[in-house]
């Protein structure tokens, strides 16, 4: 049974550890093709980010609920019952959402940059308010990840 929690707990802090620094680095990423300004940059930028998003967003995000519900009951916690896990799973939901919208604006930044670049023109002021959209979702999403972290260290308990 050991090595079952064991194999659990390594899935998904894994899984936690890239969806984080996925997201981090992705940021980063994305702010400094923004900062060039140049619509080819941001072009190839958001076409890379789309990608890695869905290679290892996707799976790090599916591995989490897949791999967390099984190690809490293997450890002998229900997770509808723990306050720690409880708000954890809020703050996922808000995380995933962020996600879901996040990439959506992405696909979207992808294809004005690619016109953009095509045609020879500036990026369209449209670019400017979805950047500021989606650097505020991305934001959102590692505080809500940063305290899941924060939680599933320190695990407090409302007894």
């Amino acid at each position: 049974m050991l090595d079952l929690i064991l194999a659990l707990k390594f899935v998904h802090v894994l899984a936690a550890a890239t969806m984080f620094g996925a997201w981090l680095c992705l940021a980063i990423v994305m702010l400094l093709g923004h900062r060039s300004g140049n619509p080819s940059v941001v072009a190839v930028t958001t076409q890379f980010v789309v990608n890695v998003e869905k290679m290892v967003m996707a799976p790090a995000i599916a591995a989490q609920p897949v791999s967390g519900f099984p190690l809490a009951w293997a450890i002998g916690l229900s997770p509808i019952n723990e306050f720690w896990i409880v708000v954890s799973l809020g703050l996922f939901m808000v995380a995933v959402a962020c996600w879901l919208a996040a990439f959506r604006i992405e696909t979207r930044v992808r294809r004005l940059s690619r016109q953009s670049a095509f045609n020879a023109v500036a990026l369209p002021d449209d670019y400017r308010r979805m950047f500021h959209a989606w650097s505020a979702l991305a934001a959102a999403g590692l505080l809500a990840t940063t305290a899941i972290f924060a939680l599933m260290i320190w695990q407090p308990r409302l007894d």
